[in-house]
């Protein structure tokens, strides 16, 4: 069995610490990123709970040898994660999700030779629906547990006596949950659907020309939708505006490229992202990350 606990205040860093996981995350809110994962395998099991104080734009591949089912703790936004039913993410190349701050969020995942009902609609979004005592009940054991490692952290870590208890108390939970629930799950609206179809297809037509972004009203011709439409799908699906997301996406492509070649100029980082007003791309820039690119890129030379 093993146990690994992250903090994390770059959330870049904080992406890249789910092992197997391929993740990219942008940060979408404004302020100082904090976040923390505690990590937990053993026996074909793993759970990890994940928490961070700020809204985040999440591109994700998950490992493809297991199933991932989500059981939030607290999710503020609507739709993606109910709270009373578990949530089966699909298999799929890349799965966007736009987090919203203050989440956490508990995540088992499972070898897929076991239960191998889920594979039924598995490339969908699936809500598996579990008795309301039992999913209260599994929640709070595994709440408290990882609340408890965390604890522990401090002191040391948790003593190795205490690992097959926590195996224990991770079986136990799957089974309580996968043994109690429907084989019924729902999917997906529609509606959910194409609103995150018109979102997710807006980031990669801004990506694609990072240099000259298209304005609300391209987007608006190459999808053929009004701009009312545009700007429902931003507020449901991210809880912005449209300008305000995208623009944010092209910050976060500014601090990936200052911390990955912290030689360059910032201006030439920037031109990149279609900034060429640097008065204005440093107005922003702090606003969202609450330094100035300058903080960044030293950060970046003396690691």
């Amino acid at each position: 069995m093993t146990i690994a606990l992250y903090h994390c205040e770059d959330v870049i860093d904080h992406a890249q610490r789910l092992d197997g996981w391929q993740q990219e995350f942008d940060q979408i809110e404004e302020g100082c990123f904090c976040g923390d994962i505690v990590d937990v395998t053993g026996r074909g099991l793993r759970l990890f709970r994940e928490s961070a104080n700020l809204g985040l734009s999440q591109s994700m591949h998950f490992p493809e040898t297991q199933w991932h089912l989500v059981l939030p703790i607290h999710w503020p936004s609507e739709g993606l994660f109910p709270a009373d039913a578990i949530t089966v993410l699909p298999r799929c190349e890349r799965f966007w999700s736009v987090a919203t701050g203050r989440y956490d969020l508990l995540v088992v995942s499972i070898d897929r030779h076991r239960y191998g009902w889920l594979e039924r609609d598995e490339r969908r979004l699936r809500a598996l629906e579990v008795a309301a005592p039992v999913l209260t009940a599994v929640r709070q054991q595994w709440q408290a547990m990882t609340d408890y490692l965390q604890a522990a952290q401090a002191h040391g870590g948790p003593p190795a006596s205490l690992q097959p208890v926590f195996l224990h108390q991770l079986e136990e939970g799957v089974a309580l949950l996968l043994g109690d629930c429907t084989r019924s799950p729902r999917l997906d609206d529609v509606c959910y659907r194409t609103r995150r179809y018109i979102v997710d297809r807006c980031q990669v037509l801004t990506r694609a020309r990072p240099d000259d972004p298209p304005s609300l009203m391209s987007l608006c011709r190459q999808l053929k939708i009004s701009r009312r439409t545009l700007q429902y799908s931003f507020q449901k699906e991210t809880g912005q505006a449209p300008v305000h997301y995208l623009r944010a996406l092209r910050l976060n492509a500014v601090r990936r490229s200052l911390l990955r070649e912290p030689t360059q100029r910032i201006a030439d980082a920037a031109a990149r992202q279609g900034f060429f007003h640097l008065s204005y791309f440093g107005r922003e820039y702090r606003r969202l990350f609450r330094e100035p690119p300058s903080a960044t890129l030293q950060r970046a030379q003396t690691q």
